[in-house]
């Protein structure tokens, strides 16, 4: 199954009409008058959310033209009196650098640690200056617009928010906790505070949930891998291009765990496509996003959780064929 879905997914990214309609999505995008019946934010009808893993603004952005990237005048110093990019490295220091690999918007550059004790080690009280050591030399690598074409293109059309951070200095699932509920369980009730991945069930109420309380739709979109239960790891599987990478954080929460068929936090939380079954179309899971749209369906909230393949965040167990060698710079002198 990973070998077909690995070919339907390189098709899928290589096929003259995606590639074509990437910009003509955006052009269309953009011809569609403004909404001002009102003026104000009521004049949203739809929000749909889309939370990628494991990156930085500056991994995607530092290079673009106007925003607080590597060309910010102003940027935190060092307790050295560098400014931040001059991250110690041994003896040295290394700089924010973009890999030597052709394509490499389709390469693979290696998760950084991203848990409690090492992002808080790099952040160091505030001297934010201990990166290298506990992140590796690969957490200043950076893509360009030749490598993310149309994440570039998106940001130039729309607005890209630079001084957006993290809700949590720390794992993937509190960062979505945050997502979904507003908090990680701060006051000690419902299994919380949560600073890591445990996923050990939890019981605090969350936005889903008061959204359904007032009458608001809602939807995720999903696919369930080999199940959307404790049996099939709430959608975390081994194959990369099905389920949802695991990334379903209501799924942890007990609510949700306990909904019946037929009930809201069920039908809308826990369905959706099954790339899986022999026949299905790769892309099922936005044609199911799309279809919602044409026939003027979408959801006022809606979030997408897509499969590992569809991240940043690149295993190389999962995409060898992605995987390119690249060099990182040589070490800099002392600053």
């Amino acid at each position: 199954m990973l070998t077909t879905n690995r070919r339907a997914f390189l098709r899928f990214l290589s096929s003259a009409a995606v590639t074509a309609a990437l910009p003509q999505s955006i052009d269309r995008a953009l011809a569609i008058p403004a909404h001002q019946r009102t003026g104000t934010i009521r004049d949203v009808e739809h929000i749909v959310f889309l939370m990628q893993e494991n990156r930085a603004f500056d991994h995607y952005f530092g290079t673009l033209r106007g925003v607080r990237g590597f060309g910010d005048p102003r940027p935190m110093t060092l307790p050295s009196g560098q400014p931040v990019w001059f991250q110690p490295d041994g003896a040295g220091f290394l700089l924010p650098f973009h890999p030597t690999v052709a394509d490499f918007g389709l390469a693979f550059l290696e998760d950084t640690p991203h848990g409690w004790s090492d992002t808080h080690a790099a952040w160091n009280n505030g001297k934010y200056d201990q990166w290298i050591p506990t992140k590796g030399r690969s957490t200043m690598a950076f893509y360009t617009r030749e490598d993310i074409p149309f994440f570039y293109a998106l940001a130039d059309a729309f607005t890209v928010c630079d001084a957006y951070h993290c809700s949590f200095l720390g794992a993937t699932d509190p960062n979505r906790y945050h997502m979904w509920t507003g908090w990680v369980g701060n006051d000690g009730r419902g299994g919380g505070p949560v600073i890591n991945n445990a996923e050990a069930g939890y019981d605090w109420s969350t936005y889903p949930e008061r959204l359904e309380h007032n009458g608001i739709s809602w939807k995720i979109y999903q696919d369930i891998g080999v199940g959307l239960d404790a049996a099939g790891f709430w959608g975390f599987t081994d194959d990369a291009y099905i389920g949802n990478f695991g990334d379903n954080s209501l799924l942890y929460f007990h609510q949700y765990q306990n909904a019946k068929p037929g009930e809201p936090l069920y039908e809308k939380a826990r369905r959706r496509t099954n790339i899986g079954v022999p026949g299905t179309p790769f892309e099922a899971l936005f044609t199911d996003l799309r279809d919602d749209v044409r026939r003027d369906r979408l959801p006022q909230i809606s979030w997408i959780v897509a499969p590992e393949a569809f991240t940043l965040s690149l295993a190389p167990a999962s995409f060898p064929q992605m995987k390119r060698s690249w060099s990182l710079p040589t070490r800099a002198g002392p600053p």
